[in-house]
């Protein structure tokens, strides 16, 4: 296996295509007609970006979490997590495009330094390294 690309309904591709791209630094590899569909990517890591032809379906891990009563309340119910060198820089140049930090960073008890972001539709991304 070399790489991954989940697949992540959206309420509206385009407005998810220009917040990736513009305030998290993602290209375009692929933009459908309309569009309802699109791939982004951002070095190793790439994302698919579905919207259907009706509302309300996206589905970040929050939801179930919340509904389900898990007891978190749907903190730190990441819809992806990803590693990454520097996270320090990269948190300063997602704050400074005024992405929504949900998590502002901090060194965890599982040995990483990271900090968590949501986008649009609600999906929460976690970006990190290991301080170990």
């Amino acid at each position: 296996m070399k790489r991954i690309a989940p697949q992540w309904i959206v309420e509206n591709v385009a407005a998810s295509v220009e917040f990736y791209s513009q305030k998290l630094g993602f290209t375009i590899d692929f933009l459908g007609k309309k569009p309802l569909f699109a791939i982004i990517s951002r070095g190793d890591v790439s994302l698919m970006l579905r919207q259907l032809k009706q509302p309300n379906f996206s589905r970040p891990n929050r939801k179930p979490f919340v509904e389900a009563g898990w007891h978190t309340d749907g903190a730190e119910a990441w819809d992806a997590y990803v590693w990454v060198d520097e996270v320090d820089a990269l948190y300063n140049e997602f704050k400074s495009k005024n992405v929504s930090i949900v998590k502002e960073i901090q060194n965890t008890e599982y040995g990483n330094r990271d900090f968590e972001i949501e986008d649009l539709d609600g999906y929460i991304l976690c970006f990190g390294e290991s301080i170990d």
